[in-house]
């Protein structure tokens, strides 16, 4: 059912009743169609208006980021309903239909509280769960207060468990140094199939829950000298010669500090040093699209600047974004030509100049000190 909702800035926008419920009060919970899914929450019925019938939106206007896939690998700007795969495309709508309404009120994860984003098949059991306790450690969940707190006095682990390939000493607080812990999904099968359901809450089109035996998790963390908290991680396939990453969450307390971009360059790394070509795993949410676009344009300008007149290889081969990932950067710039058959850079170093200076007063006026990557500070060999 279409019908206009009040938003929090008191203006009514169009929106999908998804689920109705009586208890305590008459709600109703919403998708805002021109907002992200999650936005969508419960509302009192009197913050609902009917639709006129002059106002319902064109159904065709509506389109998953699911079926946008394919068509966004080669022009990200085009929005075309083109799903390619019927049996995917069968899936993915049996999946959007099964977690649209979030299960999950708030989460009380160490010192923080957050609201979850997303439907995450915690105690599938439940419909509702309003309150879920995670142990910001091991990542075990529960639902009583009580025993979240005799749990938290007795949990022995006080770090990811894992492999320790970084550590960089930083001064944020009590923060002394951030750290990285790569973890085989096979060896740690319990603590990454829970991280796959903390990171759920917050990533719309996450689908593995469970099956992270082929898998490896590279969790970041915040290290105060007694224990490690986390901050995020990414999760990369294990023999997938096309992606080296399939999976990246930063949780919400921690977003906006550089973690996301830290990540990134840490995937890139890796590939690196494993003399392959990378690029993340498609679709990417609206929020790790931005980090990777704002990772590649200054990666991709950096180099250029710095090296002049290149192909589109040789900067492929030296920062190890793969060769789409690097003309779709170039062509945002209108900084690549086609002649003869072939994709070839064509510089315009005012742009490149103007870009970095934007960015630095974007840096000035928001007083940003974003965490950085060090390459030298990582501690990996190719297997």
């Amino acid at each position: 059912t279409r019908v206009l909702c009040k938003w929090k800035d008191n203006n009514f926008y169009p929106a999908e009743v998804i689920q109705e419920r009586q208890k305590p009060k008459p709600e109703y919970y919403v998708h805002y169609l021109p907002f992200n899914k999650r936005l969508d929450r419960w509302v009192d019925v009197r913050e609902v208006r009917a639709m006129p019938a002059e106002g319902i939106p064109a159904p065709s206007s509506m389109v998953t980021r699911f079926h946008k896939r394919k068509r966004e690998e080669t022009n990200p700007a085009e929005h075309i309903e083109d799903p390619s795969n019927p049996e995917l495309a069968q899936f993915e709508k049996d999946h959007e239909e099964a977690t649209k309404v979030r299960n999950v009120d708030r989460v009380v994860f160490g010192r923080y509280e957050m609201q979850p984003w997303y439907y995450s098949p915690y105690l599938s059991n439940l419909l509702h769960i309003p309150t879920l306790y995670i142990c910001e450690f091991c990542l075990k969940y529960m639902r009583s207060g009580a025993t979240y707190k005799n749990h938290f006095k007795k949990c022995s682990l006080k770090r990811p468990p894992g492999k320790l390939i970084y550590r960089d000493s930083v001064s944020y607080g009590k923060v002394k140094s951030i750290s990285v812990y790569e973890l085989h999904g096979n060896e740690h099968k319990l603590y990454c199939q829970n991280f796959c359901l903390l990171a759920k809450l917050f990533l719309d089109h996450k689908t593995l829950y469970f099956y992270v035996s082929p898998f490896k998790f590279y969790v970041l963390t915040e290290d105060t000298g007694k224990t490690s908290r986390i901050v995020g991680y990414f999760s990369k396939e294990l023999g997938n010669e096309e992606y080296n990453l399939a999976c990246i969450l930063i949780l919400p307390p921690y977003q906006q500090k550089g973690y996301g971009r830290f990540l990134i360059a840490l995937s890139y790394e890796l590939s690196k040093r494993e003399e392959k070509i990378g690029t993340p795993e498609r679709p990417l949410s609206d929020m790790g699209r931005v980090c990777y676009k704002s990772y590649w344009n200054d990666t991709v300008l950096s180099l250029i600047r710095d090296e002049g007149n290149l192909t589109l290889k040789e900067i492929s081969d030296e920062t190890g974004i793969a060769f789409n990932d690097v003309l779709e950067t170039l062509n945002s710039f209108n900084m690549v030509k086609y002649w003869k058959g072939q994709y070839m850079l064509n510089p315009n170093p005012k742009v490149i100049e103007e870009h970095f200076r934007k960015k630095e007063q974007r840096a000035k006026k928001a007083k940003l000190r974003p965490v950085k990557f060090n390459p030298k500070k990582l501690s990996y060999k190719k297997t």
